[in-house]
């Protein structure tokens, strides 16, 4: 993988705690948008009503290493105790274009 970082992860949250954890997320996300090679950092709730889809792309793996390491998901860490069901599911993904060049790869 080289170049840019998209991204995706499920986190799993206990029944009920959706709000508290997106509102995790809507203190933290000023702090990360501001790391260097952030480049999209979105948050998506899951029709099941317990999984928060966090869509992100980072400008290089290094990048990405440093947020994961960073102040911001230490606080992040801080403000969720109590409120996941399970461990995040993470995946970092390749792009594969397909089709058409505007709609067959996420946009940058």
């Amino acid at each position: 993988m080289s170049g840019a970082v998209t991204v995706v992860a499920l986190i799993h949250v206990k029944p009920g705690m959706v709000p508290a954890q997106l509102e995790a997320f809507r203190e933290v996300s000023p702090l990360v948008h501001a790391e260097q090679g952030c480049e999209l950092y979105a948050a998506h709730v899951a029709e099941d009503g317990g999984t928060i889809v966090m869509v992100e792309r980072w400008a290089s793996r290094a990048d990405l290493e440093a947020h994961l390491a960073g102040p911001a998901i230490a606080r992040l860490g801080e403000l969720s105790a109590g409120l996941r069901s399970a461990p995040t599911d993470m995946y970092l993904l390749d792009p594969v274009p397909l089709g058409d060049e505007r709609k067959g790869v996420l946009p940058r």
